[in-house]
């Protein structure tokens, strides 16, 4: 059946009866299968960045050691790190799910990088893992306070919320979000990979098929592993957009993430014609539109809460301002929406690999330092900027552990889809606006 597949997918007839060259076969020959074929320089970065993840994670862990506050505020710090890596791997199954249901011809170019990423989903399940384990068994509530019997004893919102907010179901939730994740990017990351191999194009249309549900999937578990591991951090407090708010900061750090990984491929001499300026401009105005829908729901969360004024809405902009976090707050307006948002208006920055390149870079800074006001100030007894190794370390620990694994995971095979049917888009791919 696979045979007759890949036959029907190879060829096609004219009105007469008479087969005749599939455009995506035409296109295949001008490929240049060395600019596709991953070198032993990518597997050494994915081991540099690995070792250098594992040196971070090393950090926060001595740090974790020390007990007490410093303790606490390396939980807390770690637990930085993976949503940071999380959100990565998130955009990248997103991303490729999307692009799968629009059809989209040019995204084919930039797939395998989202494929390898999210495939590596069980890197952050290893990363969660210290997490999970500290909470329930070890530290008992220090970074979910709700998990403290003491610390909610008596508390009139952990009750009407306690059915939720249980240690075993958390587990239980935590399980089949993974689930979910890794078997969608795994499934998805195999069948891209098998028609490398046989070139049966019924294999995308499979793929499209899957991520209609599985968008629904990975919408309903991204929103609700957000509520359990970043907005229970503070259990008082709710917001109906945060599910919104953390597909879009997870998107938007993905796309960051590669275009820094296939610009900088693309300066090695990779890719050739399957990557070029005008694909990076279309990475471009996807990282541009994403900066513009951050800045839009976490404006409308914030003018919600100001405006009605609830206190158990209000209490965690309160806290950030008492906290000393304001400084954070105005970079965060300034940093993580104008500034990009100025600078990506330019078309000429778009097609600028080292500009965009740039412009990615600052934007996964201004990510973590998201991150940062969102968890940091749960740690109620430390200033901003107290123990700031700790922050860096246990950010950047988990990032870039999981980043080069993503690389890694990319050097094990073609950097793009070289049988995808619509391989042929890819190759005459231009921006006219």
């Amino acid at each position: 059946m696979s045979s007759i597949s890949t036959h029907a997918g190879d060829h096609g007839q004219d009105g007469h009866g008479h087969a005749h060259e599939a455009p995506h076969i035409a296109a295949r020959a001008k490929l240049d299968m060395d600019a596709v074929t991953p070198g032993s320089g990518m597997k050494t970065a994915g081991a540099g960045l690995m070792f250098m993840g594992i040196v971070g994670i090393v950090v926060v862990a001595v740090g974790g050691f020390s007990g007490g506050l410093v303790g606490k505020q390396a939980l807390a710090s770690y637990h930085m790190g993976f949503l940071y890596a999380l959100g990565i791997a998130l955009g990248a199954l997103g991303l490729q799910m999307i692009l799968q249901q629009f059809n989209a011809g040019w995204g084919a170019a930039v797939r395998r990088t989202a494929e390898s990423t999210a495939s590596m989903m069980w890197v952050v399940l290893l990363l969660f893992l210290p997490i999970l384990i500290l909470e329930l068994f070890v530290t008992k509530g220090m970074l979910f306070k709700w998990m403290d019997p003491a610390y909610t004893a008596g508390d009139i919102i952990y009750t009407k919320k306690m059915a939720w907010l249980d240690p075993q179901f958390w587990a239980i939730r935590a399980a089949i979000y993974f689930f979910i994740w890794i078997a969608l990017g795994s499934v998805l990351y195999r069948l891209s990979r098998k028609q490398d191999e046989n070139g049966d194009r019924w294999i995308t249309a499979k793929q499209r098929w899957i991520s209609s549900f599985g968008l629904l999937l990975f919408a309903l578990s991204t929103a609700f592993a957000s509520f359990d591991w970043l907005m229970s951090l503070d259990y008082h407090w709710f917001s109906t957009m945060f599910g919104v708010y953390f597909f879009a900061g997870s998107v938007l750090s993905s796309l960051a993430v590669m275009i820094v990984v296939m610009c900088s491929l693309r300066a090695s001499g990779k890719y050739g014609a399957a990557f070029t300026k005008e694909h990076q401009h279309d990475l471009g105005k996807l990282m541009f539109a994403f900066t513009v829908f951050w800045a839009y729901v976490t404006f409308c969360q914030y003018f919600l809460i100001w405006y009605s004024n609830i206190p158990e809405e209000t209490a965690f902009y309160n806290l950030r301002k008492d906290g000393g976090y304001m400084p954070i707050f105005v970079a965060l307006c300034l940093g993580h929406f104008l500034i990009p948002f100025v600078i990506l208006l330019v078309r000429d920055v778009k097609r600028n690999p080292h500009l965009l390149r740039l412009v990615a870079l600052w934007i996964l800074v201004m990510h973590a330092a998201d991150l940062v006001f969102m968890v940091r100030p749960i740690v109620k007894d430390a200033k901003p900027g107290v123990n700031l190794w700790l922050d860096i370390a246990g950010i950047l620990g988990p990032a870039l552990f999981f980043i080069g694994a993503a690389v890694w995971k990319m050097s094990r095979g073609p950097i793009i889809p070289i049988k995808d049917p619509r391989l042929h888009e890819v190759l005459g791919h231009k921006n006219y606006v």
